[in-house]
């Protein structure tokens, strides 16, 4: 992999992460267009450690007061959010572990990556035409949860966004738009760190076999500054309940790369 790929597909995945547009999609699709050979597990795995990082550093304040809430005494509402992030990570990692198991091949196919494309910008066309909610993070019922961690989960898939599908289910669910924002990118946190878990070994592997750890720590690094620019961005637009831009740049992406074949 050549230094420019890296940085190109860094600023794929910091970007796609967290705008509602599919990381994973993307990365699918530019890895096949630059004709790099099969899916770069070990870099992808990187990328997405980069990532969360950024979400580390974005929402270090409301991480501390999560974190805090487990000690005695600590604030019932944010350890409340707490047992909600890990109700909705149970979901989200059994459904992963069985689309990775019985779907791996779909991590290998544009055309697939396209047409889940397709169906992201829908669900964030209803999201947006949704009725705006009221409902904040710290209340959201445990059923919910749940479900949202379902989403997540099927989200593995390349082509659904993460970030988008679990945003508009919780737009669905009545959620405050932000707050459904705020919930998405902290239940990131588990969703990433499994699969780095996961995938640590190729990480390793790549050490040994002589992976060019320079173009892989310079796409880490634009990852990682990608990444807070989109979590920025993406706040500022659903304040404002602006998903259209999205949903016709994943119809556009997506229809192109379907009828180039």
């Amino acid at each position: 992999m050549s230094l420019l790929h890296a940085l190109l597909l860094g600023l794929i995945q910091g970007l796609a992460e967290f705008l509602p547009i599919s990381s994973s999609g993307h990365l699918v699709i530019a890895q096949q267009r630059m004709g790099l050979a099969g899916p770069q597990v070990a870099f992808d795995v990187l990328l997405h450690l980069a990532t969360l990082l950024a979400v580390f550093l974005y929402f270090r304040r409301d991480l501390a007061r999560l974190l805090g809430s487990l000690w005695p005494g600590g604030d019932p509402a944010s350890r409340r959010v707490v047992g909600l992030i890990a109700l909705a990570t149970i979901p989200t990692g059994l459904l992963g572990l069985t689309i990775d198991h019985y779907g791996k091949q779909l991590f290998e196919s544009a055309p697939f990556s396209a047409a889940m494309l397709l169906v992201t910008g829908l669900l964030l066309l209803l999201a947006e035409r949704t009725r705006p909610g009221r409902v904040a993070m710290e209340g959201v019922s445990w059923g919910r949860a749940w479900l949202i961690g379902v989403v997540q989960g099927i989200a593995v898939l390349p082509g659904i966004s993460r970030s988008g599908s679990t945003i508009a289910a919780g737009l669905a669910l009545g959620m405050d738009a932000v707050a459904a924002a705020r919930f998405s990118f902290l239940l990131s946190i588990p969703a990433i760190l499994g699969a780095v878990v996961l995938e640590g070994r190729d990480i390793a592997s790549a050490a040994t076999t002589g992976g060019s750890w320079v173009a892989m720590a310079a796409g880490g690094g634009v990852a990682f500054a990608s990444g807070l620019a989109a979590i920025h961005l993406l706040l500022k637009l659903l304040a404002r309940r602006r998903l259209w831009p999205f949903t016709l740049y994943c119809w556009v992406v997506g229809g192109v790369v379907l009828v180039a074949g």
